[in-house]
């Protein structure tokens, strides 16, 4: 199962959200405590901010296990936001990897994701 998690609120760093809390979605990527399927969540991962003033979403999104990622930690540490979606895959269809099915997805100003599969897709 992919686990996401979004923030609302005052501009913070990204890490401050994902990275430093005791069980942020960092940690619970390799070190999940209530998983009923899988053992961790390294077949993707994505982060979604929007920069001040401007309504198009940024991402961020790999096919690689987020701690893998060499650069994620300084990415994390210096863009800041009030308004982030992120998600950490644990792929339900085998071979639906790629940074194309990493969340969070985008169209125009939204920015969002979804859990499980979707038939046909990618297809």
């Amino acid at each position: 199962m992919c686990r996401q998690i979004a923030y609302l609120g005052p501009p913070v760093a990204l890490g401050e959200v994902l990275v430093t809390p005791a069980h942020g979605l960092y940690r619970q990527s390799w070190a999940p405590r209530h998983q009923r399927y899988g053992t961790v969540n390294a077949d993707g991962f994505g982060v979604g901010w929007y920069a001040e003033g401007d309504p198009v979403p940024a991402r961020y999104r790999r096919a690689l296990p987020i701690w893998a990622d060499l650069g994620f930690t300084d990415l994390v540490r210096v863009v800041r936001t009030g308004a982030l979606l992120a998600a950490v895959r644990d792929a339900t269809v085998p071979g639906a990897d790629g940074e194309a099915a990493a969340a969070p997805f985008a169209d125009g100003p939204w920015l969002f994701g979804h859990n499980g599969s979707v038939d046909g897709w990618p297809g």
